[in-house]
């Protein structure tokens, strides 16, 4: 009787400790103006978080695809896409996923003039935001 009043013991101080310790993984939505896909990666245009400035990231496309992806890309056929869902993990991006209309004609879809520093921008080590 006395081990399993100790063990009950434990568990309740172990479930004490892990209730208190705050989740590691946080995530952010960011609502999408434009999405111009290009050879390099996505260049999107989002809205500010709390603002009706537009601002703008580049996702490589190496980031796209594999097991230990930085991003995902999902297509949907839903009035709420295209948006974007930033993960966080110990106050840095862990990944991101990018949700996109399947149909590449919507407007939220868009063309982009392939320049001469176009493959520059997409030549990151990490995700650049500005909320």
């Amino acid at each position: 009787m006395k081990k399993l009043a100790l063990v009950l013991l434990i568990l309740i101080a172990v479930s004490m400790v892990a209730a208190t310790q705050e989740p590691s993984l946080y995530v952010t939505t960011l609502y999408i103006e434009k999405v111009y896909p290009t050879t390099f990666g996505y260049r999107i245009d989002y809205r500010r978080q709390n603002s009706l400035m537009l601002a703008t990231a580049y996702l490589p496309l190496e980031w796209f695809g594999g097991p230990t992806a930085k991003a995902r890309l999902v297509y949907a056929d839903d009035r709420a896409v295209p948006f974007i869902n930033i993960f966080w993990r110990d106050a840095e991006i862990s990944h991101v996923v990018l949700y996109v209309q399947r149909n590449m004609n919507h407007l939220s879809w868009g063309r982009l003039a392939q320049t001469d520093g176009l493959k520059a921008r997409f030549d990151l080590e990490a995700p650049e935001f500005q909320f």
